[in-house]
Formats: structure tokens, C-alpha cells, sequence
């Protein structure tokens, strides 16, 4: 019997240590496929929390560390990435893969035509954030169940395609594959629209206190993505322009279609509008909640103290129970608060509710 020889041990250089690079960096220095991750950033402070945090082994100028990969990982924004690729271009290997993060992967696959014969591109997004940026907001568990997205290019090797899918296994994100032009148009109806939408909500408001005072957890849920950091999106936009284009139209067209039916009282139209959007909206949770893997939900009241939502996990811990998302719905402090659990099964939401009931804690399948 033949045995199959072990994968080579490779080496990863990671182009910008904000919060996607730097979680990238926590979690692929525990892959069993590297051996080394190196980082760069533009920012000379971070060179020693980076490594002090146990995101990079070794920090490294652009070009000595592009010379000396096998897989670079660009972080940094969209903009960035032309000069990137010059100055690396010349001293890339043969074999070597470069990959992104980028939120748009056409015009990044066009960048990517240019690399030297051998240098495999492979373009990636991984859905996945946090409200915390930069390399403070590194997270080892970022990309834990989320969508990432691989669009390689025509000639790259399916060898190297499952090569780059193996070093992202310990991410723990779910990997799909499609055409970079697939990949804009789906983010610019369910990313790049609703940031717009957002921005323009809250510049509906025009920052006076009466609107600011009385916006509710509402409005706050509905716009939270307008705080997003405007370089970062200037770059997005630009990028995936004639994708945002188009869903802005049909937007307007969706927007235009309610305004005349309240214009002429139509509110059987409104109606219909409206259950529509409620029997879509209502699909998300069972198939893909922000792209998180189905799962059924848990609402518990519990009282305001110290420790209580580590006291919840180790009741479900106990059982077995595995928490795969966690949302606070409202607290009152003194009093108390609202807690929302999503647990993988029918039958694990029926065991935690018995179970949280049983320590005293009002609980029900939602």
C-alpha cells in the first residue's frame, strides 16, 4: 500500500495586519500546512504588538517577504493593491499563490493578469467583520462558520485551488467557489446596497437632536453599518461601481412602486409588499443567518450580574449544548435582560430550553 506523502509546510505573508489580516494571521499560525507567518504593515507600530499578540512569526519588508512566500494574503484596502502588485511582481517564484480579501473580486482578477507565468491568483472574500477594526479587533474564531469566497482564475491548477481551500480549513469558514462577475453582483445586492441605504437613512435625519434622540434600536440595527470606516468604502464602491449601479436602479424602481401606492391608497399592494419582505426576511434564520449555518433560536431572561451570559454557556456546556450564536436583545440594568441563543438543532433548542428552565432561568424556543 502506497502511503500518501505529506503536504510541504509553507510559508505565508500576510500584506496589512488590520482586523481581517491580523485573524487571518491567528488562525493560520495554527495550521498544520504552515510554518512560518510573516506580516507587513504600513504602520511601524505594530510590527511588535503583532508578533507580541501572536499574529505573524516575523515581520517583513513587502518585497523580501512577497520574495520569500509560497501564499501572500493582500489585506490592505482595494486602492492599495496596484502598487502592491508592481512592487512585488519582479521578485514573486514560480508556484508561489496570491490571494486577497478584498470585497470585490472582478477588477481584482483583472489586476491579478499581470503576475508572472507560474504565480497563481485566487481571489477571496471572507464575510466576516466586527465592530472592533484594526489589529485590536483580531479575533482567532473572525471567520468560524462565516462564507468565504475563492473566485481563482481560469488557469489556476485545481491542485492549487485545494491547496489554498487546506490552509483555510483551520478558519473554520465555509468555503465556496464562483466567478468573480457572480461574486459583485450577489455583494452589491446584500453588502455594498445596504451600506448605501444606511448612509442615506441616516443623512435622512440630518444629525438634529429630535431624530438622534428618539432613534430606536430600529433605526440603530438598520443603519450600524454607516459607521463603517469611508476610505475603506470609497475603494468598494469604486471598485464594484456597475454592479451597485444596477441594484441601485431596481432599489429606486422597489422604492418608487411603494411611493405610488401610498399616492394613490393602494394598501392592498402595501400589504402584499409587505408579507413579501416578511416571508423572505423570515427564510434567513433557517437557511443562513449572516451567512452563519442554520440554526434554532432560544430566548432567555436572566438577571443583570456579572458572569451570567459564561453562566448560560456552561449550564449548555454541561449538556453538550454547543452555542453558535449569541445576540443581547436588551438589558435593564439592575433589573435584568433579554438574551437571544442559537443552538445547531431542533432537538438541542428543546433540550437547552428544559435545561435553562431547570437552573431557574425563563426560557422558550422562539
Amino acid at each position: 500500500m502506497k502511503i500518501k506523502p505529506m503536504a510541504p509546510k509553507l510559508k505565508v505573508f500576510i500584506i496589512g495586519l488590520g482586523l481581517i489580516g491580523a485573524s487571518l494571521g491567528l488562525n493560520l499560525r495554527d495550521s498544520s500546512r504552515v510554518v512560518t507567518v510573516m506580516g507587513f504593515d504600513q504602520n511601524p507600530d505594530t510590527r511588535d504588538q503583532a508578533i507580541d499578540m501572536g499574529v505573524i512569526d516575523y515581520w517583513k519588508n513587502i518585497a523580501d517577504g512577497a520574495r520569500e512566500a509560497d501564499v501572500i494574503f493582500l489585506c490592505t484596502p482595494l486602492g492599495s493593491y496596484r502598487e502592491i502588485l508592481a512592487n512585488t511582481r519582479i521578485v514573486l517564484r514560480p508556484g508561489t499563490i496570491i490571494s486577497d480579501v478584498g470585497s470585490t473580486k472582478e477588477e481584482v482578477m483583472k489586476l491579478f493578469q499581470d503576475l508572472p507565468a507560474g504565480v497563481w491568483a485566487i481571489g477571496g472574500h471572507p464575510m466576516a467583520g466586527s465592530e472592533i477594526k484594526g489589529l485590536a479587533g483580531a479575533d482567532r474564531y473572525l471567520f468560524e462558520n462565516a462564507v468565504y469566497c475563492l473566485t481563482p482564475g481560469p488557469q489556476v491548477p485545481a491542485e492549487v485551488l485545494e491547496s489554498l481551500i487546506d490552509i483555510l480549513a483551520v478558519t473554520g469558514a465555509r468555503i465556496r467557489i464562483m466567478e468573480a462577475a457572480v461574486h459583485d453582483e450577489l455583494v452589491a445586492a446584500v453588502s455594498h446596497i445596504p451600506h448605501l441605504a444606511a448612509v442615506a437613512l441616516v443623512n435622512l435625519t440630518q444629525g438634529r437632536e429630535g431624530y438622534l434622540m428618539l432613534a430606536a434600536g430600529g433605526f440603530r440595527d438598520t443603519t450600524r453599518i454607516a459607521s463603517s470606516h469611508p476610505e475603506i468604502w470609497n475603494d468598494i464602491l469604486l471598485f464594484n461601481r456597475h454592479h451597485i449601479l444596477d441594484k441601485l436602479d431596481e432599489l429606486i424602481a422597489n422604492l418608487q412602486d411603494i411611493k405610488q401606492a401610498l399616492v394613490q391608497s393602494n394598501f392592498q399592494h402595501l400589504n402584499e409588499e409587505l408579507w413579501q419582505a416578511k416571508a423572505i426576511r423570515d427564510q434567513i434564520p433557517r437557511a443562513h443567518r449572516g451567512l452563519i449555518p442554520s440554526f434554532h433560536d432560544i430566548v432567555c431572561i436572566v438577571p443583570d450580574k456579572p458572569g451570567i451570559i459564561g453562566q448560560l454557556g456552561f449550564i449548555l456546556g454541561q449538556e453538550g449544548i454547543n452555542i453558535v450564536d449569541i445576540e443581547i436583545l436588551r438589558v435593564r440594568e439592575g433589573d435584568g435582560g433579554t438574551i437571544r441563543l442559537g443552538v445547531p438543532s431542533e432537538a438541542a433548542a428543546r433540550k437547552a430550553v428544559t435545561v435553562l428552565k431547570d437552573h431557574g432561568i425563563k426560557a422558550w424556543q422562539r
